[in-house]
């Protein structure tokens, strides 16, 4: 057995710490704080510390990372770029926690969420694109890049090998010799194997840049099998299956059906994989099938993509803009950049474009007054005031009475502009839309509002919709045989409530005890918004908050939501 490559392993890993020491030190603070975060809320959605100390340390590691790299590429070792671009994560990541709604119906939770995934997205590529930014070709970008590929693989594979040993040795002392163990030592053993173990290991086996630099890229013999007898014709499979779609199409003369977008897409994915980890074959001065067909595949994907924007088009035309069409006509623009680079020989380092286009485009759709949040609000509240003004309201906002009235109308006018923009006027509604109180005010009449459709997209007869706040009067008289206090947010699963008759029932579990209490709370007083306590045998609820949205129409409908957030009294 060869021990060479185990006995270099120390020596890496110390050399991880002297050439990588902040991410180390952020990899290192990220198990002390998801720790801590478990240990100080239940819900850290609810706890700003303990939701900051969940989003920044990994974020901060590869940022940390990326700007190692690009100086270790440019040969400048100042501190000066890792204290700005720390410095900058951490006022972004304070800000972000601090504007994080409580309120799970917020839409700003969605804008939140949307800048988190694109600072976390952009600094990860920003590791692989970055260093190799002022280069002249892909060579290096292409060497780091399946290099760190193994390295990663490794370090994960030997990461949770490690972590499952430690788990199984301790349950072996649990079981053996009676060590009462809390149950949390080995969701913290998993944590710290994932977020310190493995980025560590990681660190250890990144290739250096000028090693990138200097080597020519080449496949090997198992990665040129790889591609050329399975990646390949998947790849061909795919881009075949759609040509096909495409002829059925035109030979029957119909509009292209919604899930085509998602093949379009993979296909999508799978070229550009296999355009950018066969690079050597692309960039060789060698004629070959592979290389000749490599050339031919960004081609032969835009007649799909032109498919995906006809059904992306219809999709629109039928039902208006929505945030998820956004999306998916943002992903089909960014296609025809991407066959564009591909298809360019005289862009030769393809990956930068690539990302800097994607980078662009992700922060355009998620932030900005082009943001898809943005767009499809100014849209929807657009053909609200519209519907409002056909059928004869001018004067805004509606009274209580008009409100009524409207609702009435609106269950007797059945025609498809009328049921897209109701049914945009009450999911408006359900998020709590500040700008929506401009036209109607909130209230039970825009719950009751019911539409008989010919749609099936987006509208569905509300069963039930409440929802009650009482934090401005959150200071609760503690019943006389409470034994126990705890603060709560709870958001319950479908299976834990039911709607029967007019009344609502409900299962809560709290946590180390092994009872379940059952609630129910009637229709009436949900719809009086007259619940500030829930109770039952042995336990009793102070509400701060409750939040629900059930459909009647359940098994079309993926927005039915229940939480409740409060104080638990038991006996």
């Amino acid at each position: 057995m060869d021990l060479t490559a185990i006995k270099k392993y120390p020596s890496q890993i110390s050399s991880a710490f002297k050439r990588f020491p902040l991410a180390v030190a952020f990899a290192i603070f990220a198990t002390v704080a998801f720790i801590h975060a478990v240990e100080i809320s239940n819900s850290p959605l609810t706890n700003r510390f303990a939701q900051w100390q969940l989003i920044y340390p990994i974020a901060a590691m590869l940022i940390s990372l990326a700007v190692s790299l690009v100086q270790e590429s440019r040969q400048n070792f100042s501190k000066i770029p890792q204290i700005v671009a720390g410095a900058l994560w951490l006022a972004i990541s304070i800000a972000l926690v601090l504007y994080f709604p409580k309120d799970s119906s917020d839409i700003g939770r969605t804008y939140v969420g949307s800048t988190y995934l694109f600072i976390y997205t952009t600094a990860f590529l920003s590791i692989f694109v970055a260093p190799f930014f002022k280069q002249k070709d892909e060579n290096g970008f292409w060497n780091f890049l399946a290099k760190s590929i193994k390295s990663a693989i490794i370090a994960i594979v030997i990461s949770y090998a490690l972590g499952a040993a430690i788990n199984l040795l301790l349950l072996g002392f649990y079981h053996l010799f009676d060590i009462d163990l809390h149950e949390k030592i080995f969701l913290y053993i998993t944590i710290f194997c994932s977020c310190t173990v493995c980025p560590i290991l990681f660190f250890s086996e990144i290739p250096h840049i000028d090693d990138c630099l200097q080597k020519v890229p080449v496949l090997s013999k198992f990665e040129t099998s790889i591609n050329r007898f399975i990646f390949l014709p998947v790849v061909l499979l795919y881009i075949t299956l759609l040509y096909a779609y495409i002829a059925k199409i035109i030979v029957q003369w119909e509009m292209p059906k919604g899930t085509v977008s998602y093949l379009v897409s993979a296909s999508m994915l799978l070229m550009l994989l296999r355009v950018t980890m066969t690079l050597p074959e692309r960039t060789t001065s060698k004629p070959s099938f592979e290389s000749k067909l490599l050339k031919i595949l960004p081609a032969a994907c835009i007649p799909l993509v032109i498919l995906m924007s006809v059904g992306i088009m219809r999709r629109i035309s039928d039902y208006g803009i929505s945030e998820d069409r956004y999306y998916i006509a943002a992903v089909n623009v960014f296609y025809y950049i991407i066959i564009a680079i591909l298809l360019i020989d005289k862009i030769r380092c393809k990956s930068k474009y690539i990302a800097i286009v994607f980078c662009s485009m992700f922060f355009i759709a998620t932030n900005g007054p082009l943001s898809a949040i943005n767009v499809t609000h100014r849209i929807w509240m657009g053909s609200i005031k519209d519907a409002l003004t056909e059928l004869g309201y001018t004067n805004f906002p509606l009274s209580k009475d008009e409100t009524a009235e409207f609702a009435r109308r609106v269950q007797d006018k059945s025609d498809h502009k009328t049921n897209i923009a109701t049914s945009r006027l009450i999911i408006l509604n359900s998020r709590h839309d500040k700008e929506l109180a401009q036209y109607i005010p909130k209230g039970d009449a825009l719950i009751l509002i019911s539409r008989k459709s010919s749609t099936t997209e987006e509208v569905n007869e509300f069963l039930i919709s409440a929802y009650i706040n009482n934090s401005k009067n959150s200071y609760f008289e503690i019943p006389k045989n409470a034994t126990q206090v705890n603060h709560f947010y709870k958001t319950f699963d479908k299976e834990d409530y039911r709607f029967q008759g007019d009344t609502l029932f409900f299962q809560l579990k709290p946590k180390k005890l092994d009872k379940t209490f059952n609630f129910f709370v009637t229709r009436q007083a949900l719809e009086s918004k007259d619940v500030q306590f829930l109770e039952t045998e042995g336990a009793k609820i102070g509400v701060e908050n409750l939040d629900l949205t059930l459909y009647k129409k359940e098994e079309k409908v993926k927005h039915n939501y229940f939480s409740i957030r409060g104080i638990l009294f038991l006996e």
